[in-house]
């Protein structure tokens, strides 16, 4: 489904005919699969001719209020053959043997677009047919989500451009003070974050918020000025890319999961090659992301980490 009907067209040259499967759309960005199977990276015919595709735009991103970002079209990956290899992650019942509705650029099938009940629970045939006989399989760790939500070696947290590369959330939790939680600790897994009626769903799929843990924390602050700022804001800030990423202001738009951070103010986000994120969020991105002058004051680093220095010691919480 088109989020909120946009956009109203495929990439420059395509009409919705040409299309046989899009990717994403859902509150990110918007990839679109030709009928061969192929992404799109260029105009019609063009696959493989980078100098056909220059110029092109065929990836849509979806509007990013945090990381003041317009939706609009972009560039991605043209002129490249790029074959759909993403059905692990993104469909229930994959196999990774043959070529989904026989489409060449698709690399193997699957049951179902998507991911549905089975994906996670495993097959539930003998379930539906007998309910209360024959039980599905219901497993809480973060191995599970895990699966999908990272990259590859969960102890390194990739980089790209100087940026956090987005699905990383295992990576994140596994190199986290957090690391023996498992994911639905704090999340529903069949809760939206993006989309619910805040009548039923208020807290967006949250479970337990962080004071249900770290109510002392919640309660002493070192100022009052950030008592209506919640605790996901400092230690969850958006720092990786899915589709947008705003240098400026040092914000991106999927969260950390680290939590804790480093207030060092000489502390390195990313390795000296740039290829991976350090276990710990510094404060450009804990607090410059709101501190950059354009949301908020600008704060320098020093200043910051006077700040950030035992802020949530109770002799150092301000008195109301």
């Amino acid at each position: 489904a088109v989020t909120g009907g946009a956009p109203a067209n495929p990439p420059d040259g395509y009409t919705w005919d040409d299309i046989s499967y899009t990717i994403g759309g859902f509150g990110w960005k918007m990839r679109f699969i030709d009928k061969e199977g192929y992404i799109i990276t260029g105009p019609p015919g063009t696959r493989g001719d980078a100098a056909a595709a220059e110029g092109y735009v065929n990836q849509y991103n979806f509007a990013n209020e945090t990381a003041h970002k317009d939706a609009g079209w972009v560039p991605y990956q043209l002129g490249k053959e790029k074959p759909y290899n993403c059905g692990s992650c993104h469909t229930t019942g994959y196999n990774p043997e043959g070529h989904q509705d026989d489409l060449p650029g698709m690399i193997g099938t699957w049951a179902f677009p998507g991911i549905q009940c089975e994906e996670c629970h495993g097959p539930g045939s003998l379930h539906a047919e007998n309910p209360y006989g024959v039980s599905v399989r219901v497993e809480t760790s973060s191995e599970l989500c895990g699966q999908c939500h990272r990259r590859g070696d969960p102890a390194h947290i990739n980089a790209e451009n100087g940026v956090q590369e987005h699905h990383e959330q295992y990576e994140d939790l596994f190199n986290s003070k957090h690391f023996a939680l498992s994911c639905v600790t704090c999340h529903d897994p069949h809760a939206s974050a993006l989309y619910s009626d805040p009548k039923v769903n208020p807290n967006k799929s949250i479970r337990q918020t962080c004071d249900t843990c770290h109510w002392q924390n919640a309660k002493y602050q070192k100022t009052d000025k950030h008592t209506s700022v919640a605790c996901t804001d400092c230690h969850m800030p958006p720092m990786a890319k899915s589709a947008w990423y705003n240098a400026d202001t040092l914000t991106g738009d999927v969260h950390s999961h680290q939590f804790s951070i480093n207030t060092d103010p000489t502390a390195p986000q990313l390795t000296e090659d740039g290829e991976n994120v350090m276990p710990y969020l510094t404060l450009e991105t804990a607090c410059q992301h709101c501190h950059n002058g354009t949301d908020n004051s600008a704060q320098d680093l020093d200043t910051l980490a006077k700040m950030a220095e035992g802020y949530h010691d109770p002799a150092n919480a301000f008195q109301p």
